[in-house]
């Protein structure tokens, strides 16, 4: 028998056709609890067809194969490139490496310092593209298991053809037999798509699993630099506490979306501890570590990096899962920015509007406080019905003119009210007319019933006079309700207009009372006191929830607990009470607040070397309500900031014109002139492309244009400024315009440009 042989040699001459057939297409045996295996899926004979055939039971090639190709794990392993592997291996921080980070990094600087080091050696490294560098492991997954089996059986059946069994065969068939033809044909057969044997379906779920795990495994180590951002969120004085390494394990998961797979490894978990027994590796198990108070990314990376490389933490499948949920996270992100840019829009529009209306009001409040009859009526007790009351008639002595320039400036209040078009020009329509009945005056006196004195001008009177008519008056009508006068009969009396001709700082009130009357009256016309107080209460301002703060910041909700914490740690105990309970922040709800000393402590841990003018002037801007106090959302906000200083290089990150006036509290006009003025000292044939393509602007221009901006600059200031960006800057020795826009006060701008833009 040849050695791979599972033919038993035939000796019957009448089973000749049986020996051909049995050459060419082995039998089927039903092993296994009755599944039908092909021992070799080649030609494929149904021997039922041949005649003389006999009952044949050949050994189970299939588990022969598989058995002698041992595929398993081993094998998955030995062939996947090592190169691939090593390139993303984490590097085992030296003791003298930590040591030098102790004694000469501090704070921000082993912060900074740890940035820069991830990015160089991300630079560094020869990084292969994704698809190109796992593609040992689409083959392995593809088409090692199948290559694998058929040139077994190739070998077999060559082994069988030229052993003793080869004078078994037809001549003719060994002539023509063509192994590369016979390869390709059980290549097909045994193809995933073809095989719907169960144990080569499991066999080759069992190599996708493994590539999947193996893919993940890839992946993750690749994500270094955003787990590096993760990490340098919790940091403080330039180290993660031991005590905090464990959310920043949630954060990296949340932030990667992994579903747990990672907060909830414990190999992760006992490595992160310094535990790497389940490594099984005596170096490591035995290894000291670097620093006992906190972890720099380098140490932490190293952990990581070992748990994930020795073990199956994260299938590629799940992280691809995290991809999709992010950029459905980050659409969903854009699109309520959309909203809110929107809304925002609309808010200056409407606030630009309001500013005008005031303007138009504070020229026509002058006007109307200078006229002579409109002081009659408000110093002499003049009332004005619009009635033609001559000289002779009862109560002549105390009728205001029906006509007149007063009558035109109250139209023209009653315009910018809302209450009539254009200056009461317009004249309401016969179902809109105001016929009042006799009413008693404000001095007791009787007037006759009215008669409008239009109605009875005279032929030398210009047809463009403007009376007091039934529309003036129905307007008026609207503000002696929402005075509560005691009689709403459209008079214009001295205690009405006190109340109506408001300080042009109030004048956006009064116009909102208007309208929400104005509302009510086509709701229904109801007179409920209750819900027009209600109504005219101003609106709440409410602080933004801990997820709309995560939404808007682009933080996890691990980190920002995490810095509630730290924000609860440094609020003061009460000092009367030393018994009460320990301070706490009930934000949103019941937000607390620190003090600037408090804060500056509190900064202190978070950026610990920032100058105290840095500190101030920050401060000026994050404390919008110039209490001297700054709640959670804001100190959440001065996070944020640092964060996208630190990832300054990163155009992407630069915030737009809107975010910038949004950030600042300044009009967007103010932020556009002040980039023109930017752009006005670049080169002549620079052009600044911020923020998609921002140019810097070097120290000394970027010095001259800030004296240009605030010529009560502080020079010494500016430069220390300078110099702390621009350790974070995208390019040394040079700002980008939202660079530049942080190292000036904008509390200095003269008071004449800001009052430019303020009006407009």
């Amino acid at each position: 028998r040849a050695p791979h042989a599972d033919l038993p040699l035939v000796t019957d001459p009448g089973a000749r056709e049986f020996k051909r057939a049995a050459a060419v297409a082995p039998c089927r045996t039903l092993r296994d609890g009755g599944h039908r295996e092909d021992a070799t899926e080649g030609a494929g004979v149904d021997l039922h067809a041949v005649r003389g055939a006999q009952a044949y039971m050949p050994n189970d090639n299939v588990a022969e194969i598989l058995k002698g190709l041992k595929l398993d794990r081993t094998f998955f392993a030995e062939r996947i490139r090592p190169e691939a592997l090593q390139l993303l291996a984490p590097e085992a921080p030296s003791d003298a490496l930590a040591k030098t980070l102790a004694a000469e990094k501090s704070g921000r600087d082993a912060q900074k310092d740890s940035i820069r080091r991830t990015r160089r050696k991300l630079t560094v490294m020869n990084v292969v593209p994704t698809k190109v560098a796992d593609f040992d492991i689409y083959l392995n997954q593809a088409v090692m298991p199948v290559l694998a089996q058929a040139l077994d059986a190739l070998c077999r059946q060559v082994a069988r053809m030229r052993g003793h069994d080869g004078h078994l065969y037809d001549p003719e068939v060994l002539a023509r037999f063509n192994p590369l033809t016979w390869l390709g044909q059980q290549l097909l057969r045994t193809h995933p798509r073809c095989a719907r044997t169960p144990r080569r379906a499991a066999l080759y779920r069992t190599f996708k699993d493994w590539a999947d795990w193996e893919k993940g495994r890839r992946e993750l180590l690749r994500r270094r630099d955003e787990i590096s951002r993760v990490f340098n969120g919790f940091m403080l004085r330039g180290v993660v506490s031991n005590q905090t390494v464990p959310s920043v394990l949630v954060a990296i998961d949340d932030t990667l979306c992994l579903e747990g797979a990672l907060k909830n490894s414990e190999e992760i978990k006992a490595a992160l501890r310094g535990d790497f027994s389940f490594t099984r590796d005596p170096q490591l198990s035995a290894r000291k570590q670097s620093s006992q108070e906190g972890l720099y990314f380098e140490e932490f990376w190293y952990r990581l990096g070992t748990a994930i490389m020795r073990h199956d933490i994260v299938r590629y499948s799940l992280i691809l899962r995290g991809e999709a949920r992010r950029k459905e996270a980050e659409a969903e992100l854009a699109e309520w920015k959309s909203k809110q840019a929107l809304a925002e829009a609309e808010r200056q529009a409407e606030d630009a509007e309001k500013r005008r209306l005031t303007s138009q009001y504070g020229t026509l409040h002058e006007r109307l406080s200078a006229d002579e009859t409109i002081r009659s009526i408000l110093e002499d007790g003049k009332i004005l019905t619009g009635d033609d009351v001559r000289e002779g008639d009862v109560g002549f002595e105390h009728e205001a003119p029906p006509s007149g320039p007063h009558v035109k400036l109250l139209a023209e209040f009653l315009s910018l009210l809302g209450l009539v078009k254009d200056g009461g020009d317009d004249k309401a329509g016969e179902d809109d007319q105001v016929v009042r009945t006799p009413c008693a005056s404000r001095g007791g006196t009787i007037l006759r019933p009215s008669t409008k004195a239009h109605s009875h001008s005279k032929p030398s009177e210009s047809k463009d006079a403007n009376y007091w008519d039934d529309h003036l008056a129905k307007a008026w009508g609207v503000l002696q309700r929402i005075h509560h006068a005691e009689l709403v009969d459209g008079v214009v009396d001295g205690d009405t207009l006190k109340q109506v001709l408001v300080p042009p700082v109030g004048f956006n009130m009064l116009k909102a009372k208007v309208e929400y009357e104005l509302e009510r009256q086509q709701e229904g016309g109801k007179h409920d006191s209750d819900d027009e107080k209600e109504a005219l209460r101003l609106p709440k301002q409410t602080k933004p929830t801990k997820e709309q703060l995560c939404r808007q910041l682009g933080m996890t909700m691990t980190r920002l607990d995490w810095l509630h914490k730290l924000f609860e740690s440094y609020l003061l105990p009460d000092s009367d009470d030393p018994n009460a309970a320990p301070p706490c922040c009930l934000y949103p709800e019941c937000p607390a607040s620190l003090k600037k000393e408090q804060m500056r402590a509190l900064i202190g841990e978070v950026e610990p070397n920032l100058s105290n003018a840095a500190f101030d002037a920050r401060f000026a801007r994050i404390d919008k309500d110039r209490s001297g106090l700054v709640e959670f959302d804001e100190f959440a906000m001065w996070v944020h900031s640092v964060d996208v200083s630190f990832a300054g290089t990163n155009a992407e990150l630069k915030m737009t014109f809107e975010e910038l006036a949004a950030r600042y509290q300044e009009p967007l006009e103010l932020i556009e002139y002040l980039h023109s003025m930017f752009q006005d000292q670049l080169p002549e044939d620079v052009e600044d492309g911020y923020p998609e393509e921002p140019v810097g602007l070097a120290k000394p221009e970027a010095m001259h244009l800030a004296s240009m901006i605030i010529p009560s600059l502080d020079r010494r200031e500016f430069e220390e400024q300078f110099d702390f960006i621009d350790g974070f800057s995208r390019q040394r020795g040079q700002c980008d315009f939202d660079e530049f826009i942080e190292l000036l006060d904008l509390d200095g701008l003269p008071v004449e440009l800001r009052d430019k833009f303020e009006e407009n």
